[in-house]
């Protein structure tokens, strides 16, 4: 199989799975209990397809400024996403509640911490943004694990969590291989990024069906 036989493969089958997951997340209403999460998976599938549809036909410059304002409203979502969840968890926990005021520093933190440890010649550097966003999914849903919260909580953070998990990973072996100049290597990251996100969307797909509202 071709690259570009492969990347349109997991395209399409990523594609299909979020809208099945919206499909079922309307089906079952439950997308208005996190509606900025409904709003970012929303927004998967359309940034996708509207990057897909115009690759190749606008100018290179064109087409980066494009791919980097999708970025930056991909990383507005999940700071929504992980502001609303959080708000969620506040109302749910109790102990440990007071501990999550403290989860932004501590992401922050985290995330310059790994950024600073990464090569600083890598021809990809690193997002300092993004980096934050994951360890912040990372620390909620082990909150929603040590506070015992609901279990759809507790399945909306764990997926987030196990991405940005992977997305961390990914993140610093791209910026390796750039660094390196490891085709191979870069590409390998990058199918295990796409590869886990359609592995957490199966995921909540399977959890979330039986789900309803409250």
């Amino acid at each position: 199989m071709t690259r570009e036989a492969l990347n349109n493969s997991i395209w399409s089958v990523s594609l299909v799975l979020q809208f099945g997951l919206l499909a079922l997340m309307f089906l079952r209403r439950i997308a208005g209990r996190i509606p900025s999460f409904t709003v970012l998976l929303v927004f998967y599938p359309v940034r996708a397809a509207v990057l897909y549809f115009l690759s190749g036909h606008l100018a290179k410059d064109d087409f980066l400024s494009l791919y980097q304002g999708l970025a930056l409203a991909a990383l507005v979502l999940v700071i929504l996403v992980a502001a609303e969840l959080g708000w969620r968890l506040w109302k749910v926990l109790s102990r440990a509640r007071w501990g999550l005021l403290a989860t932004p520093v501590v992401a922050a933190v985290a995330a310059q911490g790994l950024w600073r440890s990464l090569p600083t010649k890598s021809l990809v550097p690193a997002d300092r943004v993004e980096m934050f966003g994951s360890a912040l999914m990372i620390l909620l849903f082990a909150f929603a694990l040590a506070g015992r919260a609901p279990e759809f909580l507790r399945k909306v953070t764990g997926g987030l969590a196990a991405f940005g998990l992977v997305d961390l990973m990914a993140t610093t072996g791209k910026h390796i291989a750039a660094e390196r100049r490891d085709a191979a290597m870069f590409a390998g990251w990058s199918y295990a990024n796409s590869g886990v996100y359609v592995l957490v969307v199966l995921f909540w797909m399977l959890s979330l069906r039986r789900q309803t509202s409250e």
